[in-house]
């Protein structure tokens, strides 16, 4: 009987904690504490899907966790930056019933972390980064420097140009595409901010189209317009933003870039492609080659599934032109028929053409 009480005890007490769709396990109140805040960082890392991977040991390590890991030291070391890291998780039922807050989100000032949310979306509908932008805007701070530098990071899967619905696992009609990602993340700017930096730790997603979307909100990218071989790109060099604060934003991609393609140099024989993108460079033709591939995809018959190829083998590009306001990471494959490609790298991707 005392059993069955403390069952139906806990069903009464999970049914009424899944009526809401955040928990808060941490709440430190830092008004009026606080010191200057001279950047933001925020970090979304989409987990909601498979992202297993074998060292160069053999041993299988799980990229999301990791990225985890390394996104909370960044923060703790950032005693003049705001840190804010979403770990988006498959959404669960207990008992096949209850909704599960599976997802957490943390926020760190000045090295403290300040707030920990476990929490779920309540539209399983909406458009992306909604309820991520809502809590963000809920536990940010407000005395933020006006000169203060924001950069804003994703770790997940390729990010399609179309479509996109089943990017997620468990939340298949909230739509993740070039578009759409674009509108989610702008909308934790403010008017008058931009991001000084966006880091796209996915595959394929160094192209025009993403860049085009981009533009408007910000200053630099840091993509790879081919395969990121299901690892992803080194954020510890963040801390530069702490031990040098002048620092640019170009030398922190840089320095992300270089740090990553170090590591996959000694991991990886399949090509490494990384690009940083100026914009205020690019600007002046990306949209003009954005709607050059655009025609020459709905003439030619291209393989829209498979991983990305060089923009720059195809007879529409302009080498001279197109590859203005790009630093590149690149090395070919060592073994196969990709290992005999050109040394160099337009540092835009396009999908292939369709083998006969």
């Amino acid at each position: 009987m005392i059993r069955n009480l403390i069952f139906f005890s806990i069903i009464i007490g999970v049914s009424l904690a899944g009526c809401s769709t955040t928990n808060e396990l941490v709440n430190n109140d830092v008004t009026g504490q606080a010191a200057a805040i001279e950047y933001s960082v925020i970090y979304y890392i989409h987990a909601d899907a498979g992202y297993l991977y074998h060292d160069s040991d053999g041993q299988p390590v799980r990229a999301n966790s990791q990225v985890l890991e390394t996104a909370i030291e960044v923060a703790e070391r950032a005693d003049s930056g705001e840190v804010f890291i979403f770990y988006q998780r498959p959404e669960k039922k207990f008992l096949g019933l209850f909704p599960r807050k599976s997802s957490q989100f943390y926020h760190y000032t000045n090295g403290q972390k300040t707030t920990q949310v476990n929490y779920r979306h309540s539209d399983k509908k909406e458009p992306f980064l909604t309820t991520e932008v809502q809590l963000y805007k809920k536990y940010r701070n407000y005395t933020a420097e006006k000169n203060q530098q924001h950069y804003f990071l994703y770790f997940g899967h390729e990010i399609p140009n179309d479509n996109g619905k089943s990017y997620h696992r468990s939340l298949p009609n909230i739509e993740v595409n070039t578009a759409s990602f674009a509108g989610g993340i702008q909308h934790f700017l403010t008017d008058e901010q931009v991001f000084d930096l966006v880091v796209l730790s996915t595959c394929n997603n160094g192209t025009p189209a993403m860049a085009s979307r981009l533009i408007p909100f910000a200053d630099h990218l840091l993509a790879s317009p081919q395969n990121l071989h299901l690892s992803h790109i080194d954020t510890e060099q963040l801390g530069l933003l702490e031990s040098n604060p002048g620092i640019s934003p170009r030398q922190i991609a840089h320095s992300l870039a270089g740090d990553t393609f170090r590591r996959l140099k000694e991991q990886v024989q399949t090509p490494i492609t990384l690009a940083e993108y100026d914009f205020e460079s690019i600007r002046k033709y990306v949209n003009e080659l954005d709607n050059l591939i655009t025609v020459f995809e709905d003439t030619a018959r291209i393989n829209p599934y498979h991983q990305n190829t060089d923009c720059g083998q195809f007879s529409f590009f302009d080498k001279e032109k197109y590859t203005q306001g790009i630093e590149m990471w690149y090395k070919p494959a060592k073994f196969g028929r990709r290992a005999d490609q050109s040394a160099t790298h337009s540092g835009w991707g396009c999908k292939p053409l369709l083998e006969d």
